[in-house]
């Protein structure tokens, strides 16, 4: 998302959404970004479960997403990470990005098989010691049959 840094730490504050667009989804490969796939998120109702309950409250809210390419038949629920350093709970420290998080300049939602995140453009991420990945966007994803994904809110 070309976005300022203002907007990051607004995923705490569900009157700012800083997830609901459209993006093309691009693979880079050899340096070349070619778009395969154009997502629609959409903030939906916050989760009211029991077993949202006994998860930090902070975690509610939720959005949908559906694929273009697919014609949208497949609906996913994501839902932001879940951090709550007072109960030990924190998605962020699998990547080492706890501190970006609590500083406003990380952000991710997870959709089960994939998870997005937010941080600057042109800004490199860091997965474990030996792995980088230069995000020109400031928005990038883990997908299952893509790997790492770079996207682009139109």
């Amino acid at each position: 998302m070309l976005i300022g840094f203002t907007c990051l730490s607004a995923q705490k504050n569900t009157e700012k959404d800083i997830w609901s667009g459209t993006y093309a989804l691009n693979t880079v490969y050899k340096g070349i970004s070619t778009t395969v796939d154009t997502l629609v998120i959409s903030r939906i109702e916050d989760a009211k479960s029991r077993e949202n309950q006994a998860k930090e409250k902070s975690n509610a809210v939720r959005w949908s997403m559906i694929s273009k390419r697919d014609g949208g038949k497949d609906k996913v629920n994501v839902e932001q990470f879940l951090f709550d350093a007072e109960n030990d709970k924190d998605a962020y420290k699998e990547f080492g990005w706890t501190d970006l998080h609590k500083a406003g300049k990380m952000n991710c939602i997870d959709g089960g098989n994939f998870f997005i995140c937010q941080t600057l453009p042109n800004t490199t991420v860091a997965f474990g010691i030996e792995e980088n990945y230069l995000t020109k966007t400031g928005i990038f994803g883990i997908w299952l049959h893509y790997g790492i994904v770079e996207l682009q809110k139109k």
